[in-house]
This record gives C-alpha cells, structure tokens and sequence, in this order.
C-alpha cells in the first residue's frame, strides 16, 4: 500500500449542520442558538452563578450512527460562557457545559433567559456527508509516518490538494484545526465553527472542538481561531 491509499484508509465521513434556510417545524429538536428542551423542575444552566449560552441540540436518532459518539443518550445540548472563553483545554463544567438526556417526554422548550440570550435561534438540519474528512498535516502523523511526503515538494502540494476536512459545524469526520492540534488523549467528536446566521463568532472566526478523553472518558473543549 502506497502512502496515500494508507491516507484514504483513514477517511472519515462527518454529519454536517444546515442551519436554517428552511421553515421550522414543531417537531425540530435540533437547534442552534436557543429553543433549547429542558426539564422544567431544573434551573438554566449556570457557570459560577452566570447564565450559560446555548449553543447547540443535538437529537441524536437525526444523526448517522449517532450512538457512536453520544452511547445510548439521545439529546446533548452545548452551553458555553459567554463572559470567560475557556483557555486550552477545559473539562466538562469549566466555562462551558455539555448536557445530555437518556428520555425527553419531560421536556419543554424553553425561552433562553435575556442574560444569555445572544444568539438568533434556528434549526438544524444534520445531512451526511458523503465526502470523507482527513486529518490535517500534523495530526496525519498520528496514524501514517509522513516521512515521504514530507520530503518530496510534488507529494506535499498532493496530499494539500486531496486530504481536506469540512470546515463548518459537524459531527464526526477530523476537526479542521485553525492552529495545531491538540495531544491525541481527546478523541474528537464534534465541531462547533462561527456561524454568521445564529450570530456566533469564536475569537477571530474560530471553531469550538468538542472531545472525550481516553484517559478519564469525561468531555472536554478546546478553540482556536485565526
């Protein structure tokens, strides 16, 4: 096997966000920015007696294989501080929350509180990608030695040209690092990119990445942006 049908071997496919451009429907639970379900006995999520932004509800049997990623729950949702951006990596609590749901016929959708009312909500569509994602550059040395390619200027310009990853909000496939990746502990599960349509900019049109750990199997978040 030649190095870059070891590189094609590695392709993942991803589940990417339409986010609107479509007329809501009652039955949407996936949204960005807002219409969040929640448990009407639980208060809004808070970090430090500061109201969390939602960010994103996933409903899990929308996506392909979704259970490989979020296990038996079927709702996630994503919350983050809107005062405090963590920095590195952060777990699960610290500037940002990850929640999850195993039912959701006790929920209702709930109006987002004003203080962490900052974003236009709109629904989600999630639509698979039937175009593989691959690592970026320094990551690909995690799975394939890049020795050859590295080495050869015609090879390099090749695998710029061939091996991309979708840039945008996904579940799945590779992130599509700004700057360099993060220590292979965190297995990447979702991206959260600036959406200009929610009104969601992450430090200079950055990405949120979304992991959980091999170590301790907790969830973590990591940004970058340009």
């Amino acid at each position: 096997m030649n190095i870059f049908d070891e590189i094609k071997s590695i392709g993942r496919h991803a589940s990417i966000a339409r986010i609107g451009g479509f007329r809501p429907e009652d039955t949407d639970r996936n949204w960005f920015g807002g219409n969040f379900l929640l448990d009407p006995s639980e208060e809004w999520p808070d970090d430090n007696g500061s109201l969390l932004v939602p960010i994103i509800q996933i409903y899990v049997p929308d996506l392909k294989d979704g259970h490989k990623f979020f296990g038996d729950y079927i709702l996630v949702q994503i919350y983050l501080s809107k005062d405090n951006l963590p920095i590195d990596v952060n777990k699960n609590g610290d500037g940002w929350k990850i929640v999850f749901y195993n039912r959701i016929d006790h929920l209702k959708t709930t109006k987002t509180p004003d203080p962490a009312s900052i974003l236009k909500p709109f629904p989600v569509r999630w639509e698979f990608n039937e175009k593989l994602d691959y690592p970026c550059w320094e990551e690909s040395w995690e799975y394939v030695d890049m020795t050859e390619i590295n080495e050869n200027e015609e090879l390099n310009d090749r695998f710029f040209d061939e091996f991309t990853s979708y840039s945008k909000t996904k579940i799945g496939g590779y992130a599509s690092y700004i700057q360099s990746p993060i220590s292979d502990e965190y297995e990447f599960v979702l991206q959260i990119s600036s959406e200009e349509k929610p009104g969601l900019m992450i430090g200079d049109n950055g990405n949120l990445y979304i992991y959980k750990s091999s170590i301790d199997n907790d969830w973590y978040l990591y940004w970058d942006c340009y």
